[in-house]
């Protein structure tokens, strides 16, 4: 019970850690959006490497960002249908997809380390940084959203233990 808990710690740790990257992600993000805008239309001197910059920090802002919506269930899905099932078959039903979503989380990411070697010689246009930085963010996502995703599953079956007992009472 100790090494759950102890895991379940690093995971809240790890949690809090993204939600506060995404947060600084999308401030310098809009910062560097409203410097953009005022340079350009203000001083009629645009900066070149503005919209590359905000570009990349979306990227990894949203990749981040799926895991924490991971976490909380608020992807979007179509449940109606799950949801007309009897309760024993709906908990099969969100397993199998929560297992399906696991499948293409691991598919995703181990295409993405292909494409980092690519990427690792090219770089940006306007920053020119290596262009694995950006794509990193699908890689550190679809690991992010794997742990949230495993999570998921877990709750699942705590959930649906929880429900027989109360049955069982």
């Amino acid at each position: 019970m100790k090494e759950q808990s102890l895991f379940m710690k690093t995971v809240g740790k790890l949690e809090s850690a993204v939600r506060w990257i995404v947060v600084v992600l999308l401030i310098i993000m809009v910062v560097d959006i409203i410097t953009a805008v005022f340079f350009r239309y203000v001083l009629q001197n645009s900066i070149f490497w503005a919209e590359e910059l905000s570009r990349y920090l979306m990227i990894w802002a949203g990749m981040l960002g799926a895991g924490l919506a991971m976490k909380d269930d608020a992807h979007i899905g179509i449940d109606f249908v799950v949801r007309a099932l009897p309760n024993s078959i709906q908990f099969i039903a969100k397993v199998i997809a929560k297992l399906v979503v696991e499948i293409f989380l691991i598919v995703v990411f181990i295409e993405s380390i292909d494409y980092l070697k690519t990427l690792s010689i090219q770089r940006s246009a306007a920053l020119e940084i290596p262009m694995a930085l950006p794509y990193l963010s699908v890689t550190a996502g679809m690991v992010f959203m794997a742990i949230e995703n495993i999570l998921g599953i877990i709750r699942l079956f705590n959930d649906e233990n929880q429900r027989r007992q109360e049955i069982n009472k």
